[in-house]
C-alpha cells in the first residue's frame, strides 16, 4: 500500500466514532504539551536517568530544527487539507510544508533520548509517540510518510547529539590530561 492510499484508509476511519475522534483529536493537538510538560516534571523528579533523558533531548531539539529546516530548503510536500481538498479534524490552518511532522520528530526526541538512557518511563513516551503520530494521519494534517520522516529526524538528533556528547566529554578529558 503506498502513502497516499494508507493516507486515505486511516483518515477514512475518523465520523465513524466520537469517542474515537476524541482521542484522536486530542493526540493530534494537545498530547505533545503533556508529552513535553511530563519530561520538564521528570528532569525534576525523576531518577538520573530522566534527568540525563532531560538534557539529551535539550541538546536535541535545536539539532532537530536544524535538521527539518534543512530538509524544507530541498523538499516540499503541501499537507494532504491542500492537495485534497479535505477538511481536517483540527483547526489547522497553515499550509506549510508536511514533511517532516515537526509533531512526530519531537516526541520522536523525547522517546528516543529516554530510551537511551533506559528510563523506566521509556514505554510511555514511546506509545504517545505512537498515538501523536497516528493521530496526526487521522485528523488530515499529515501523511504517513511525514510521520515516519518525523520518527527518524528524532532518531537521528539524538544519534547526533550523542555523538556530539561523547565529542565533547573525550575533548574535555583530553584538556584535563594537558
Amino acid at each position: 500500500m503506498d502513502n497516499i492510499s494508507l493516507f486515505h484508509l486511516i483518515f477514512g476511519l475518523n465520523g465513524k466514532n466520537s469517542i474515537l475522534d476524541y482521542l484522536m483529536i486530542s493526540g493530534a493537538e494537545s498530547l505533545i504539551y503533556l508529552a513535553i510538560g511530563l519530561s520538564c516534571l521528570l528532569a525534576f523528579r525523576g531518577k538520573v536517568s530522566e534527568k540525563k533523558a532531560f538534557l539529551l533531548t535539550l541538546i536535541s531539539f535545536p539539532i532537530m530544527v536544524v535538521i527539518i529546516k534543512s530538509i524544507h530548503i530541498f523538499f516540499f510536500e503541501a499537507r494532504p487539507f491542500v492537495t485534497y481538498d479535505i477538511l481536517p479534524l483540527i483547526s489547522y490552518l497553515h499550509e506549510d510544508a508536511s514533511f517532516p511532522s515537526r509533531h512526530a520528530s519531537t516526541i520522536a526526541v523525547i522517546a528516543f533520548a529516554y530510551s537511551y538512557y533506559k528510563s523506566k518511563w521509556t514505554p510511555l513516551f514511546l506509545f504517545l509517540m505512537l498515538w501523536i503520530g497516528f493521530s496526526r494521519i487521522f485528523v488530515g494534517v499529515h501523511y504517513p510518510l511525514d510521520i515516519l520522516g518525523g520518527f527518524g529526524t528524532g532518531l537521528a538528533s539524538v544519534a547526533i547529539s550523542i555523538q556530539l556528547k561523547k565529542l565533547l566529554n573525550g575533548l574535555f578529558i583530553q584538556s584535563l590530561k594537558s
